[in-house]
């Protein structure tokens, strides 16, 4: 985000006129802000709150799920919170595509996954050591494998700057062999090594 948002903010913006700056039409003024900054961040910090005492919500019923659905809790955790928690992302990323604008729809996509697998996940860590909870980077051989399948055939996407209907499809049928795996694999199996 930094380095879209501050470092290399010209370089990534998709239209600049000749003029140097660019998203804010010709007389250089924007629109004035909806909300103050310190109403901004109190709505945030509430919004925040909210959003935490329903993650409890949901985990605490989790566990109902999992007995009468016969759903797998790694199904549930990996694939389905995951696309209703980031819906709005989604949605998102969607509509920029719709707009002709598959760089904004890639970065929003690609981002998050480096935002979750950068920071989230190591800071998880961290705090699970400082609670006594026993976490660790070691994700097993499963898993780790579906990461880097992942990221392989993300990196096919990404790395020319184009993209056609092969390599959606691409993507969709990792995301199905995933599911899939993910929706079989047994509950209290987690296919780590010792």
């Amino acid at each position: 985000i930094f380095f879209q948002l501050v470092t290399h903010r010209l370089s990534m913006a998709e239209d600049v006129p000749e003029g140097g700056e660019g998203g804010e039409g010709d007389d250089g003024e924007g629109d004035p802000p909806a909300v103050s900054i310190p109403t901004a961040i109190t709505m945030m910090m509430v919004v925040t709150l909210v959003v935490a005492y329903c993650s409890e919500l949901l985990i605490e019923s989790l566990d109902g799920v999992v007995e009468k659905a016969r759903i797998s809790e790694h199904f549930i955790g990996i694939i389905l919170l995951p696309i209703v928690g980031n819906a709005c992302e989604h949605a998102s990323a969607v509509r920029f595509a719709i707009m002709d604008k598959p760089g904004l729809a890639i970065g929003i996509a690609v981002g998050s996954s480096t935002q979750i697998s950068m920071f989230v996940v190591p800071f998880s860590v961290i705090v699970g050591w400082i609670i006594d909870k026993d976490m660790d980077l070691n994700f097993g051989s499963l898993n780790t494998t579906v990461l880097m399948v992942s990221i392989i055939v993300v990196l096919s996407i990404v790395v020319d700057g184009q993209a056609n209907w092969l390599q959606g499809y691409l993507l969709m049928s990792a995301y199905l062999i995933i599911a899939v795996l993910y929706f079989w694999m047994p509950n209290g199996e987690s296919f780590r090594e010792s």
